[in-house]
């Protein structure tokens, strides 16, 4: 299993090629509530992510958590650092590299929209907050991986603004403003962090499917507005991941770019329909350069019949997919008949490219049937079993 490589044009650092709708539980619950540091020490003394070099390391499995906020929607502006840097602290110590975070999520804070629905262009602020957090994070030898946005733009229970629901459906369907975002928000952004230590990945959507109109989506179910005003066709959503990947891999070519799908239902060819392979995005957006680095998807046995899309019974091999795969969402609490303990190491000998459990920080508001604690350190015991057991293949040389 080697590591991760960018189609933008270059191999990400520690990487080398790769071989070539129901609502999940979790992602949904909110609570209430400047220079890189090249050279940074990590934790317990080791070099920062990447070594000298100062780029973040993309391991053979990239262990992690997913955080996915301290306050929902809206750490930027004005990060906790230290929560993010006890957060980092403790993912490096379990032998982790990788940590998900959310940035807009669902618009309520960021990006800001002009008075014709336009997203207005990124502050300075919330690029020097933005390197605040990735700067934190290469100093304990680990990397943010950037999720954009949230199927919760289009909820209306998450977006509770109608305008601002409204402008987010402009930005999945109106060329104009998708456009006017990437030149606004997403290249400036990008460009800004080219290269910066601390960043793994761009995602571009948390379960987008949820969004959908066409396939198994929830968020028009409990609309405030009539239903179509919280629900977009899929081809939109693929023609803005394509889109927003092809502009991304245009500001830095080197940098990895996923985006974390639902279930292996809407990824699996083999085994449902990939709504994210590179066909299916060429085909909707038309953008060459706009496709997938690696694929993300999420797992939660809270529905009959889930365990059809169970990564811990079935090999990444199963799917018959044509890029490394990352777990990129489950809980740590015994799963099809896998012990809590053993979650992480169970999903490195299926040969997934990596794992990062939900959620560090926040308490689902469904959380598991027999009330398995969710939160850290509930994923300590298994990363730390799999770094005793395979510790050389989770950082990089």
């Amino acid at each position: 299993m080697a590591g991760f490589t960018s189609s933008g044009g270059a191999t990400a650092a520690g990487g080398s090629t790769s071989t070539g709708g129901v609502p999940a539980t979790g992602g949904t619950s909110s609570t209430a509530g400047a220079a890189p540091g090249a050279g940074a020490a990590g934790a317990a003394g080791a070099p920062a992510a990447g070594g000298a070099s100062g780029a973040v390391c993309h391991p053979k499995f990239a262990s992690g958590v997913n955080v996915a906020w301290f306050k929902f929607a809206s750490d930027i502006p004005g990060p906790q650092i230290p929560k993010f840097t006890e957060l980092f602290k403790n993912v490096k110590a379990a032998g982790g590299s990788a940590v998900r975070w959310w940035f807009h999520t669902n618009g309520m804070f960021t990006p800001g929209y002009d008075g014709s629905g336009k997203a207005k262009p990124i502050s300075s602020d919330n690029i020097a907050d933005l390197k605040k957090i990735l700067d934190a994070a290469h100093a304990e030898g680990v990397g943010v991986v950037i999720s954009l946005w949230s199927f919760g733009m289009l909820d209306s229970g998450q977006t509770t603004d109608a305008t601002v629901r409204a402008n987010n459906k402009l930005l999945l369907e109106n060329d104009t403003n998708r456009q006017a975002y990437i030149d606004n928000v997403l290249t400036p952004m990008v460009t800004a962090l080219k290269g910066y230590p601390g960043l793994f990945a761009w995602e571009i959507f948390n379960e987008p499917e949820g969004m959908t109109s066409d396939n198994g989506g929830w968020t028009s179910n409990n609309c405030s507005g009539a239903a179509a005003t919280c629900s977009t066709a899929t081809v939109n959503l693929q023609k803005t991941v394509n889109w927003f990947t092809s502009a991304i891999h245009a500001a830095d070519p080197a940098v990895l770019v996923t985006n974390g799908a639902n279930n292996f239902s809407t990824l699996s060819p083999t085994h449902g329909k990939n709504l994210w392979s590179d066909s299916a995005l060429t085909n909707a957006g038309s953008k060459a350069n706009g496709t997938l680095d690696f694929y993300e998807v999420h797992y939660y046995n809270t529905y009959s019949g889930a365990s059809a899309n169970s990564p811990f019974l079935h090999p990444q091999s199963y799917w018959g997919l044509d890029k490394k795969v990352v777990i990129g969402e489950f809980w740590t609490d015994s799963t099809d008949g896998v012990a809590a303990a053993d979650l992480y190491t169970n999903l490195y000998g299926n040969e997934y490219a990596g794992a990062w459990a939900w959620q560090y920080a926040n308490v689902d508001g469904q959380p598991p049937a027999d009330g398995a604690m969710t939160i850290w350190p509930a994923m300590q015991t298994p990363m730390n079993n799999l770094k005793s057991a395979h510790a050389a293949d989770l950082t990089c040389p």
